[in-house]
């Protein structure tokens, strides 16, 4: 009995830690890689809407990240959001720079009895400039859905405005950090069987050269997976101080 109470956890452990998504190829970076997904890059000299994305790549190359992520200047620690892995985009040291991963699938069966919801789990960090940018030249963090050619939807929010509310304030490194996750999810029930949905998910420093901004990225597909941990209240992060929060124990799922 023992042995298979032993079987029984190790098959609902490997469940846990390699949760798919469904519509989109390795929506939760469980392969360790970005493979399903393709790479954009591009500079961000005149803000959103302006970028021109090439296949060519810059120097902050896209990744998959498996622990508790920590950037310089930053308080808290971030942890993948489903499974073991999770993607990062760009990052906060500048220079103009635009990171962007997209994928584009049809419509399933199974999206459809699953729902037919599009989620996205995300976590965004952007420096705001303490010297006052104006909005279109805050680093910012997207999300868009694109069916039969335009653009049906779109997530958006820059270090100046902070769509949403809260974001918490994670450190300083040249201007303030701001943080915030969620679950951005996107109604798919008015398409039909076979429609192609591309989903793309960009990140941009701010116009001005001198402050970043990047993006964690797990859970993209129709089948929702709660994110397994949230960034500590503020008031955590004020005992906390301006140091490195170290976790000695990763939770997976």
């Amino acid at each position: 009995m023992r042995k298979y109470l032993v079987l029984l956890c190790v098959l609902v452990m490997v469940g846990f830690a390699s949760p798919a998504a469904a519509l989109f190829t390795n929506g939760g970076f469980e392969t360790g890689d970005l493979s399903g997904w393709d790479l954009y890059y591009g500079y961000n000299y005149s803000g959103p809407g302006t970028i021109s994305w090439s296949t060519t790549p810059h120097a902050i190359a896209p990744g998959v990240w498996t622990a508790a992520s920590t950037m310089p200047g930053q308080t808290l620690n971030v942890n993948p959001y489903n499974g073991t892995y999770m993607a990062r985009i760009n990052d906060i040291y500048g220079n103009y720079h635009a990171t962007k991963i997209s994928q584009t699938d049809q419509i399933s069966q199974q999206d459809i009895d699953d729902g037919a919801t599009l989620y996205v789990n995300w976590g965004a960090m952007l420096i705001e400039p303490s010297n006052i940018h104006p909005q279109n030249a805050q680093p910012f963090f997207g999300i868009d859905v694109i069916i039969g050619g335009s653009t049906v939807d779109t997530f958006y929010a820059d270090a100046l405005t902070k769509q949403g509310g809260g974001w918490v304030l994670a450190g300083n490194n040249g201007g303030d950090l701001w943080y915030k996750s969620g679950t951005w999810s996107f109604d798919l029930s008015a398409y039909a069987l076979g429609t192609d949905v591309t989903v793309e998910m960009y990140v941009a420093d701010c116009t001005w050269g001198g402050h970043g901004g990047y993006a964690f990225l797990d859970g993209i597909g129709t089948t929702y997976h709660p994110p397994i941990q949230r960034v500590p209240e503020p008031a955590t992060l004020l005992l906390l101080g301006m140091g490195f929060l170290g976790l000695g124990v990763l939770r997976r799922r």
